[in-house]
């Protein structure tokens, strides 16, 4: 037992955590760079502190297109990735399974998704666990396999526990970049006093490669093919990466950081794997090639370095462990236990889901541990090359959800099932039962399923997927729903919500029937949409009872998945059946566009600010306008029309006319009811005071252009009509002096 190096690690991690910690806490753009940028760099795991050196000595400088492949991610999340985040800020998905089952519809979809993804990511937890043993027995200098486990256990546990406690996932990104920190220190230590070492500077080692013919060795491209292409797909996959661009609120400046400095950051952690090789190389070093970031350092005598890199390995083990086991976790529950759950039944929602959340995390860990035992394989770089190819087979399903409307659900799991059975047969089975062959009966040949034929199976696993993917695509139909979502998730489509009927006329009988459905859940859900859209419980208005049943649907995806939050919806606020052609929500329309219009670019910028313009005109008109749809909902409502009735746009957009105070409720509604486009001099008593109007309305023609609405255009005109009745009293008075005087003369005559 090394009592130093014991010592110094946990100091490493202490000190790393703590520093990152409080980097975290200060609320600069500056520090929230630093923490995401060295998170990212730890997101890669162990692969890149400890596979990359034995990667660099089998594939050379295919090494490097293949990290580059998978940090290329932020690169590409605008094609990809953002579309789906700017879908999700209106329905919200907690992680990329909840995407695919909300594009391809049905429970088969969430549990075959959940199922590929669990097997998949399997073999990355098993490298973590692999690379936590590896430290745990350099320390103790013996296998302590036991110890690591319980060590492990209590690291995980702690992170789920403090993300349960605080209610949000993302609580382990200061851990991450507390590893990332100490991670990139251990390589430009290590790499340095290993070369200081072995060769005695950096001008000696060129000369010691050009004369063993180590360049040549690590010239090898041959397979980069197939490295990039399973590293760029399965990074796509990855979910992590899903998580951090899609479930998690980055900033747009962040993101679009992310997508120079993360390649950048990856590409400089690889450059010291060459150096690191040829030390370990010319040192004779018994101990693995994944095993070189500490073990060189330790055997050349420099604790520290050791430590330093010891504890950026444990850091990284532990965050990944507990990152891929909790969005597991989470995948699970949403795609297989919620939706068969009995929500209302369930006492105390919320400690019932948290504490088999604990079970489930747990449970997976300790399988993922028992299951490192079996495994044949102790490369972490076989590891991930299988995990990436098995991630890989998601990728085609999210492409198609974005950008190939055609693609139905049946070629989805028709895609997936091939590639899951190819990847499972030649690649994951025997990493546990070792390399087999298979004699092809009649041709004197045989196939060679394992990892020295890696390369092949993972592209001929996508191939299959994609080939059953359009065929099944192809030849079978589409259901309506399947039609609708597909448009809904297309990368070029603009969300435009649709205007739609609910069932419910205040926020009271929205809480009742929730409750049905959740139980004493419903309350919070209902009180946590009030205090986002900023509305009060007397609210009556259908366009804001719309909106809040948005916000709700938003929150139980989030929370519960999309397959349960469309359970609830259905059973406790489902919508009126449409009668005719359904018209875009005006309302709802206007209001995400008031709160998110400053993020447009481009020509929707342009065009946004034309509209703001145009409404700025109707505001300023002296005539009052009211724009009312085909269900008596008004979407305009200017401040002429506010100033004649005291009655503010905020209070009248979104209602309903049946609701607007007499006397405008029964004069506007008799005056659309009426068939004259005009009506003149209508008196109303307002306030005990006589007041008089003038009703326009557009004609029919002119109302189907405009979404069936139907504008009307109000012009008070009581001081012209008060100046007509004093003219009128005037000259009456002026004929009774006329006629009195002449009646007064002929009277006068006589006498």
């Amino acid at each position: 037992m090394n009592i130093l190096v014991i010592s110094l690690t946990l100091f490493s991690i202490g000190f790393a955590c703590l520093t990152t910690y409080k980097i975290s806490l200060k609320s600069s753009q500056v520090s929230q760079d630093i923490i995401l940028s060295l998170a990212l760099v730890a997101s890669i795991g162990v692969l890149l502190a400890m596979g990359t050196i034995e990667m660099v000595g089998r594939y050379g400088y295919s090494t490097i297109f293949a990290l580059f492949a998978f940090s290329l991610v932020f690169t590409l999340s605008p094609l990809v990735l953002f579309p789906i985040r700017r879908l999700s800020r209106v329905v919200r998905f907690a992680t990329s399974i909840d995407f695919l089952t909300f594009r391809y519809r049905g429970r088969l979809v969430a549990i075959t998704s959940c199922i590929a993804t669990a097997l998949v990511l399997i073999p990355i937890i098993l490298a973590h666990i692999l690379a936590f043993d590896s430290i745990i027995n350099m320390v103790f200098d013996a296998p302590k396999k036991f110890l690591s486990s319980i060590a492990l256990i209590i690291g995980v546990a702690f992170v789920i526990f403090r993300s349960i406690k605080l209610g949000i996932v993302s609580q382990i990104r200061w851990i991450m970049s507390a590893a990332g920190m100490l991670l990139m220190l251990a390589l430009v230590l290590s790499t340095w006093t290993a070369v200081e070492s072995a060769f005695g500077g950096f001008k000696e080692m060129d000369t010691w490669v050009l004369q063993t013919g180590q360049q040549t060795t690590i010239k090898r491209l041959d397979i980069s093919y197939s490295l990039f292409i399973i590293f760029l797909a399965g990074a796509l996959a990855m979910p992590t990466n899903f998580n951090i661009l899609v479930s998690t609120d980055i900033s747009e400046h962040q993101s679009k950081t992310m997508s120079w400095t993360y390649p950048l950051l990856v590409l400089l952690a690889c450059i010291p794997a060459f150096p690191m090789l040829w030390s370990g190389i010319a040192l004779q070093s018994a101990s693995a090639f994944q095993e070189y970031l500490y073990s060189l350092p330790l055997m050349l005598g420099k604790p520290i370095i050791a430590s330093i890199a010891a504890a950026a390995v444990l850091l990284i083990s532990v965050a990944i462990c507990s990152s891929l086991v909790m969005l597991l976790t989470r995948t699970i529950l949403n795609s297989i236990i919620l939706p068969v759950t009995a929500l209302s039944k369930t006492q105390n929602l919320t400690k019932w889901i948290n504490y088999r959340y604990l079970i489930i995390a747990l449970g997976l860990l300790l399988i993922c541990i028992l299951l490192s035992n079996a495994i044949n394989s102790r490369s972490i770089t076989d590891l991930y090359l299988v995990g990436l190819a098995g991630l890989a087979q998601l990728t085609p399903g999210m492409l198609a959800a974005v950008y190939l409307p055609k693609v139905n659900r049946k070629g989805f799991l028709a895609g997936l099932f091939g590639g899951m059975f190819i990847w499972f047969i030649s690649l994951a089975a025997p990493l546990v039962f070792g390399d087999w062959q298979w004699q092809v009966p009649l041709i004197d040949k045989s196939l060679l399923f394992g990892m020295q034929a890696w390369e092949v199976w993972s592209i001929e696993a996508l191939i299959l997927n994609i080939t059953l993917c359009t065929l099944f695509s192809i030849f079978t139909k589409m259901s309506e729903d399947e039609q609708n979502f597909a448009v809904i998730c297309m990368a070029d489509n603009v969300y435009i919500p649709i205007r739609v009927e609910i069932k419910h006329n205040s926020i009271g009988e929205i809480r009742e029937s929730l409750r049905l459905a959740l139980g004493e859940e419903a309350d919070i859900e209902v009180q946590t949409a009030l205090d986002v859209l900023g509305v009060n419980e007397a609210e009556i208005r259908p366009g804001a009872l719309r909106q809040l049943r948005d916000s709700i649907n938003a929150s139980l995806n989030l929370r519960f998945g999309v397959l349960t939050a469309h359970r609830i919806m259905q059973s406790a606020l489902p919508l009126k059946k449409a009668t005719g052609e359904q018209k875009e929500d005006i309302f709802l329309l206007e209001s995400v566009i008031a709160v998110h219009g400053h993020q447009l670019t481009g020509i929707a910028s342009e065009l946004n600010k034309l509209r703001i313009h145009h409404r700025q005109i109707l505001d300023n008109l002296p005539i009052g306008i009211i724009s009312i749809d085909q269900n008596g909902e008004i979407l305009k409502w200017n401040s002429a029309i506010a100033a004649y009735t005291n009655i503010n746009e905020d209070r009248a957009s979104g209602s309903s006319v049946n609701d607007l105070p007499d006397p405008w409720k029964s004069a506007i509604i008799e005056f659309i009811s009426s068939r004259n486009s005009t009506s003149d001099n209508v008196r109303l008593i307002i306030d005990n005071h006589t007041r008089w109007f003038n009703f326009q309305k557009s004609q029919q023609q002119v109302a189907e252009e405009i979404n069936h609405s139907l504008i009307l255009l109000v012009e008070e005109k009581t001081e012209s009509v008060v100046l007509v009745q004093k003219s009128i009293d005037n000259e009456r008075l002026a004929s009774i002096g006329r006629l009195a005087a002449g009646v007064a003369h002929e009277i006068g005559n006589p006498v």
